[in-house]
């Protein structure tokens, strides 16, 4: 079968009267020469524009002090060179097949941190190899064929993380709590998508993806994704509905020993005054509970998916004082599985 990434770029390269040899000419050697050069991007898959660039993501042998493209622009073409070094790229291919997804432990920063690995790494995954050495072309394949699960995981639990956040913040802020059931769609609708063989890990192209699967019915939830109430007397109704297409795009993920950790977010502190202790954050924001409360001090607060949050930790969360997060983890201690 014909490659379609393949009859993308020749398209991108004849509109700009470029041949193969001067695209990779745009290839910077000052690390050691290229092991892998890969094309991705908007362009290899399909959204680019008469005005976009065409990624080349590079494997070098030296290690690559700076991730930032070096850009050129022969004959009026964008390009944007990628250069990474082999062994960073392998020690962050080896850090992502090691670990699940949710993990065991979860932390602030861990899901920024993950984010960014699967973007760029799957970069060079899904691309479209231009040149390469025998070990960096099996490497990329495999590349290629992990990378589907890494990314189906991540949306998972991004739709899960952004439902529990929903709930609690339904009774608090409303209107918040529809933009982030709303959220929790796209994260579904987003995995989705990847099953069906729309695998580029850009949601800003969701729409564009469900559209060229051809899929109404998904497209009418995107839809609904993107338009949460503006009145906090329809947020109820819209996210038990948002609920119900969540549980049919997610009905086949084991959340069994999924846990729910809510952890002081960064910046947030305790002051204790007597019978009160003051919460606060970076000094802008604060909240009084009261010394006994299960946030009278700082800690870590699990819960099952479906188990109803303590009161004053939903507070501090919907006060944007606890970070939430979601982990592997056995039975809770004292409680039945």
């Amino acid at each position: 079968m014909r490659d379609v990434r393949l009859d993308r770029y020749q398209e991108y390269i004849k509109r700009h009267g470029l041949t193969e040899q001067q695209v990779l000419d745009q290839v910077d050697e000052t690390f050691g020469e290229p092991l892998l050069v890969v094309a991705a991007g908007s362009v290899i898959s399909g959204f680019g524009n008469d005005t976009s660039d065409l990624d080349l993501y590079t494997v070098v042998e030296d290690d690559v002090a700076s991730l930032l493209p070096l850009m050129s622009y022969p004959n009026g073409a964008r390009i944007d060179a990628v250069l990474c070094g082999a062994r960073q790229l392998l020690d962050s291919h080896r850090e992502l097949g090691s670990d699940t997804w949710p993990p065991r432990q979860v932390k602030p920063g861990d899901i920024w941190a993950k984010r960014k690995a699967i973007d760029a790494i799957t970069r060079y995954g899904l691309g479209l190899p231009l040149f390469g050495t025998e070990r960096w072309t099996a490497w990329q394949r495999r590349l290629q064929a992990e990378a589907h699960g890494w990314m189906s995981d991540w949306h998972a639990v991004d739709a899960y993380r952004m439902r529990a956040a929903a709930r609690a913040l339904l009774t608090h802020k409303p209107l918040v709590a529809g933009i982030r059931a709303g959220d929790a769609l796209m994260a579904a609708l987003e995995r989705h998508a990847l099953a069906r063989g729309e695998p580029y890990f850009k949601w800003k192209w969701l729409g564009e993806k469900l559209e060229r699967l051809g899929d109404s019915q998904a497209l009418s939830a995107y839809e609904q994704a993107l338009s949460p109430p503006l009145s906090e007397r329809d947020v109820p109704r819209y996210v038990e509905s948002t609920e119900d297409l969540l549980h049919s795009y997610l009905g086949d993920v084991d959340t069994g020993s999924w846990r729910l950790s809510l952890q002081p977010a960064v910046g947030t502190s305790w002051e204790s005054f007597g019978e009160e202790h003051l919460v606060s954050r970076w000094g802008l924001r604060a909240a009084a509970v009261s010394a006994g409360s299960s946030v009278g001090e700082p800690g870590t607060w699990t819960y099952r998916l479906s188990e109803t949050w303590d009161p004053d930790v939903e507070a501090l969360f919907s006060e944007d004082m606890l970070w939430l997060g979601v982990q592997q983890a056995g039975p809770l201690p004292g409680q039945p599985e």
